[in-house]
C-alpha cells in the first residue's frame, strides 16, 4: 500500500472551476459542424461539462446515425480534469477503449496550461 496526494474539491472550488472552464467550452462547441443530410454517421451536436467526485470531465452528446437501433444520442467523454490542489489539473483523454488514459504531460498544471492544452493538443478535438 501506498499514501498518495489527494485533495477533495470543495462546492465552492468546484463551482469557480466549472465558470473558469465555460469560455473554453464555448470555443469547443465552434468546432461542432452542422449535421449533414441525409445524416449517416454518428455526429457531435453538443459539447458540455459535468462534475463527478473529484474529477471534471467536458464531455460531447452525439445524434447516432441511420442504423442506430437502440438509442438516439450518447455521451462520450473529451477530457478528464482531476483536482489536484487550488487550481491544479491533471488531464486525461478518453481512449477508444472506453478507459480515460492520463497524460503525463500534462500533470499537475495550471488551469492556464490546461486551457491552452484542451484548445490546441489535437488528442481533445471535437469530431
Amino acid at each position: 500500500m501506498m499514501w498518495v496526494y489527494s485533495p477533495k474539491a470543495t462546492k465552492v472550488q468546484k463551482d469557480a472551476i466549472s465558470r473558469q472552464f465555460e469560455p473554453v467550452i464555448e470555443e469547443l462547441k465552434k468546432e461542432i459542424q452542422p449535421i449533414p443530410e441525409p445524416q449517416e454517421f454518428n455526429h457531435c451536436i453538443d459539447v458540455f461539462s459535468k462534475w463527478r467526485g473529484n474529477f471534471f470531465y467536458i464531455m460531447q452528446k452525439y445524434k447516432t446515425g441511420k442504423n442506430a437501433t437502440a438509442k438516439d444520442f450518447f455521451d462520450i467523454g473529451l477530457v478528464r480534469l482531476e483536482f489536484y490542489g487550488e487550481n491544479r489539473f491533471n488531464l486525461s483523454y478518453f481512449r477508444h477503449t472506453g478507459k480515460w488514459q492520463p497524460l503525463l504531460i500534462y500533470n499537475d498544471i495550471s488551469f492556464e496550461s490546461a486551457k491552452e492544452a484542451i484548445l490546441e493538443d489535437p488528442v481533445f478535438q471535437v469530431f
